[in-house]
């Protein structure tokens, strides 16, 4: 019971909003020289992280604390009683605010989609993550299998299984990761050097692999990974880095070929989005654009189509998934709308928990109000 009245102290609620409080400004301080998106990993999004050797909690432990410390004292100081709706409202809102971050935080996505007029795409292509796809020569993009750079470690193994639709899954080709770098740059081989044994396999001439500095922005970050391969002939290690001009190629025991290749991750859209016409207007007399917008024709199933303008401010939403008109770019001969795709399932339970706080704390006003006003009526009379 003592450790329910901990979990339910008005003192670890002032502790952790404290320390929020201290992250906050802490991450501020480090975002000058770091960029806003590691100290938003650093600060925000870690359990814990590192100070010389002393662990230091993080933004995600603190909000956990507050979430049972706000669901703890829901049911430990609730009593029965005209007074206690506005309060419990207000529990119930922070709760779900909380949940609410939580929820976009594991389940958001953010992507972006670049049309030519009259291309269409049923996927979109992250911003921040990286996965090695692998597929055969003929389905390279139609019909691929990936695994996500996130998930990889060095000394894991992970492996692909058979490509052709009229035989059993087995497994192809196995791989080990003996190296994978945030940021780095491939390496050719240096011509004074007389090679040894086989060099790693590489589309773009990279036997090797060197760390670079961390960027700031994420976006711009170049990871490598390096493997150890078997299932293929005449390979043993392979090096992937994004400035591979084109897929690895690999031929199996078999005979057959398949594609390897470190590439931006790749989300599978619920629709089909194809870009009709773009067009764009100017401020007078200036190249800046005062609105632009697209046309588009969206496919949900064979049958199904709708025609839709996704402009600035105006974006376009489906199931989850929202797509803004978020740039464009203009060659000779084409122009190319640039869509910000985004999904969160969560995006409404901000707006409730704030209605619910807010009801809440209404609540709770009037009725401390009207609790006043009687005592005054009580000493009058």
């Amino acid at each position: 019971m003592k450790k329910f009245m901990l979990l339910a102290s008005i003192r670890l609620t002032v502790a952790c909003l404290f320390w929020l409080t201290v992250l906050t400004f802490w991450g501020t301080i480090y975002q000058v020289d770091h960029g806003i998106y590691q100290a938003q990993d650093r600060f925000f999004n870690s359990m814990f992280f590192l100070v010389g050797f002393v662990p230091i909690p993080g933004g995600m432990l603190t909000m956990g604390l507050l979430f049972f410390n706000l669901l703890f004292s829901f049911f430990v100081h609730y009593q029965a009683g005209w007074r206690m709706p506005g309060l419990m409202l207000i529990h119930i809102g922070l709760m779900m605010m909380l949940l609410g971050g939580f929820f976009t935080k594991v389940t958001g996505i953010e992507a972006n989609v670049s049309l030519f007029e009259g291309e269409g795409r049923n996927a979109a292509i992250s911003l921040t993550e990286w996965e090695i796809s692998y597929s055969d020569e003929l389905h390279s993009v139609q019909k691929y299998q990936a695994v996500d750079l996130d998930d990889l470690k060095r000394g894991r193994e992970f492996s692909f299984m058979t490509m052709e639709e009229d035989t059993d899954p087995e497994e192809e080709v196995r791989f080990e990761v003996l190296e994978v770098l945030d940021h780095a740059r491939g390496l050719r081989p240096d011509p004074s050097v007389e090679a040894s044994g086989l060099s790693p396999a590489n589309s773009a001439g990279f036997v090797a692999l060197e760390e670079l500095e961390k960027l700031k922005n994420p976006e711009s970050l170049e990871p490598g990974v390096r493997l150890k391969v078997s299932g293929v002939k005449g390979v043993e290690e392979i090096v992937l880095t994004p400035r591979d001009q084109r897929p690895l190629g690999l031929e199996l025991d078999d005979g057959s070929g398949r594609f390897l290749m470190l590439r931006k991750k790749r989300y599978e859209l619920p629709l089909f989005m194809e870009l009709n016409d773009f067009s764009r207007s100017y401020y007078p007399g200036t190249e800046t654009p005062s609105d632009y917008r697209s046309m588009i024709t969206v496919h949900l199933s064979e049958d199904m189509q709708r025609h839709v303008v996704i402009k600035m401010n105006e974006p376009f939403r489906l199931n989850g998934w929202t797509f803004f008109q978020q740039s464009f770019a203009v060659t000779d001969d084409s122009e190319m709308s640039v869509f910000a795709v985004t999904r969160n399932f969560g995006r409404l339970i901000p707006y409730w928990a704030t209605g619910i706080t807010s009801v809440g704390l209404a609540m709770h006003f009037l009725q401390m109000q009207w609790m006043q006003l009687a005592r005054k009526r009580r000493r009058k009379s």
